[in-house]
């Protein structure tokens, strides 16, 4: 997350990743604490913006402190300059995501955040606009981080069953009673694998189960986008958004906890589901600790619109009619659900009606 005080820091994330050979005589250079090359930034910028070349970390931090274990541990430490732990002014801070933090390595990123500087309190807005009413603010300002912070008290929430009641209510018309999607909007719950074992297979269709990292930050979600033509409703208010969340957990099979013999314990109708139930099954999310940060330069490639080189045509081998479209299986019928979403089948649940 970043600071709002960095108002043009996005601007600095697209790295050059074009041009010369890489000058590695001397790249070393000096040293800091005896463990990081102090010259990184010269070391990067020397050879084009390539902080990810092997070469170049490795000249950075050293061959041992690069790869394995060492290098993990040595992300943990702030003064290595591919940390996971940098200046909260660039970030914003520690909101439960330490993995995504910016590296000191990305130095166009930290020079555009210097560069482009605001400080909010001596921002003017020349007439445009009028400021926005404290009231008026304390209806958004609802974030709830992956670490639980800024979720309702325990007091607040619902039965699973009463929070059924609700989803039905509000959320059923598109998502489907049980979460398996309808009028062409996507799934909730699916009982899917996202892993696949031949990029041909068609892509894995992601639902709450087996995909979002954090159930809090799923409530979090919903409660400031949903129902998209009403969000945070407070005809709904955090009592049943609580008690969708409890539903929706519940549909996907996302246990509370653990018995004596390691089996999961299912969350039954009858919880009162609160806070401190969001909290316990934010451990056994499916797909959480799976993401990673893509630190890889940003590449924009030229189109080609005629003459093409074989790589870039059909199926890479010049082949303009061989190739498979994304939004197909491999037998030619559409991937799930497709056809609703592009207007293409009446809508219905599922399967074009099932």
């Amino acid at each position: 997350m970043f600071s709002t005080n960095k108002t043009i820091l996005a601007a600095g994330l697209a790295l050059a990743t074009t041009g010369s050979a890489f000058a590695m005589s001397g790249m070393p250079g000096s040293e800091s604490d005896g463990k990081y090359a102090s010259n990184y930034a010269e070391i990067i910028k020397e050879n084009d913006g390539k902080y990810l070349d092997s070469k170049v970390i490795e000249a950075i931090l050293g061959k041992d402190a690069t790869h394995g274990r060492a290098g993990l541990e040595g992300k943990l430490d702030p003064a290595n300059p591919y940390s996971f732990e940098v200046d909260d002014s660039i970030d914003g801070g520690n909101h439960g995501n330490a993995q995504c933090k910016i590296p000191a390595a990305f130095v166009e990123v930290h020079e555009s955040a210097d560069k482009n500087y605001y400080n909010d309190a001596d921002f003017v807005a020349n007439g445009f606009g009028t400021p926005i009413a404290e009231a008026a603010l304390a209806k958004w300002n609802i974030t709830v981080d992956g670490d639980g912070k800024g979720l309702p008290d325990p007091s607040v929430g619902m039965t699973v069953e009463e929070g059924a009641r609700v989803y039905v209510q509000f959320c059923a018309m598109c998502h489907g009673e049980f979460g398996e999607g309808a009028k062409g909007y996507l799934p909730l719950a699916v009982d899917e694998n996202l892993v696949t074992s031949d990029f041909r297979d068609p892509a894995p269709m992601k639902t709450v189960g087996n995909y979002w990292p954090y159930a809090v930050t799923f409530f979090d979600y919903i409660r400031r986008t949903m129902p998209f033509w009403t969000p945070n409703a407070p005809f709904i208010g955090d009592k049943g958004y609580m008690g969708m969340t409890g539903y929706i957990m519940q549909s996907n099979y996302i246990p509370i906890g653990l018995d004596e013999n390691g089996d999961p314990i299912e969350l039954e109708d009858d919880a009162f589901y609160n806070s401190e139930l969001l909290m316990k099954q934010n451990k056994f999310m499916k797909n959480q600790g799976n993401f990673f940060c893509d630190h890889r330069p940003v590449i924009h490639n030229e189109r080609c619109m005629k003459d093409c080189p074989d790589v870039m045509v059909g199926d890479g081998k010049g082949n303009v009619n061989n190739f498979v479209q994304a939004r197909r299986l491999p037998d030619g019928t559409p991937q799930y659900n497709v056809p609703q979403r592009m207007h293409e089948d009446p809508p219905g649940v599922g399967h074009a009606g099932m």
